[in-house]
């Protein structure tokens, strides 16, 4: 398993204004039952997930998601990760849990945010 190419196929999909491109790396990175928790909500499944960053990018064009693998092990991955708005308001930092299954997949994923930048 290589965390850090699923977890950064996983970002861009929050980056990526087209559509096709979007669902076909959230398809690569998800299964059509991976569950989201976050402080903003919670969902299972590829078509919330879709939806979930089409209205993040619908409010925020310009946003740019950077992140990276601070630690794995078991399936596990934590990441940590910054939102630039493009819009002069300063940036969201959060961090991610994420499990992998055995395929390459995300199964589940925990994310907090705001969280100070250190």
């Amino acid at each position: 398993m290589d965390a850090a190419r699923i977890m950064a196929q996983f970002t861009e999909a929050w980056n990526t204004n087209d559509l096709d491109e979007r669902r076909r790396l959230i398809e690569a990175t998800c299964t059509e039952s991976t569950e989201v928790v976050s402080p903003y909500g919670q969902h299972r499944g590829i078509a919330p997930q879709l939806e979930d960053i089409n209205q993040v990018r619908a409010q925020f064009p310009n946003a740019k998601c950077t992140a990276k693998v601070l630690a794995q092990h078991h399936g596990w991955v934590m990441d940590a990760w910054t939102t630039e708005f493009g819009d002069g308001r300063p940036p969201l930092h959060g961090a991610d849990i994420a499990l992998i299954d055995d395929g390459g997949r995300i199964v589940r994923v925990i994310s907090f945010s705001p969280l100070p930048q250190i």
